[in-house]
């Protein structure tokens, strides 16, 4: 059974920067790596192409930004199930 993990948090610039460059760092490993969610750390890891979508929702009180990454599923790789 697959599931989705989702996680919001308030982080400063810092936080965020350093949340994406631990994610980049992991990509760049070309093995599986943890990516924590959260409370949870969820091992992943990321065919050699994947599907990259960049998103910018702009309203007139905030904006959105979205970074989605999608990738076929190895055999080896877990099932999420988890609920919110």
């Amino acid at each position: 059974m697959a599931g989705e993990i989702e996680h919001e948090a308030e982080l400063s610039r810092e936080e965020a920067a350093t949340y994406f460059e631990e994610i980049a760092e992991g990509l760049r490993s070309e093995e599986a790596f943890t990516v924590v969610i959260g409370d949870v750390s969820v091992d992943v890891d990321p065919a050699e192409t994947v599907e990259f979508e960049v998103e910018l929702e702009d309203a007139e009180e905030d904006r959105e930004f979205e970074i989605e990454m999608e990738w076929p599923r190895g055999e080896d790789e877990l099932e999420i199930d988890a609920e919110e």
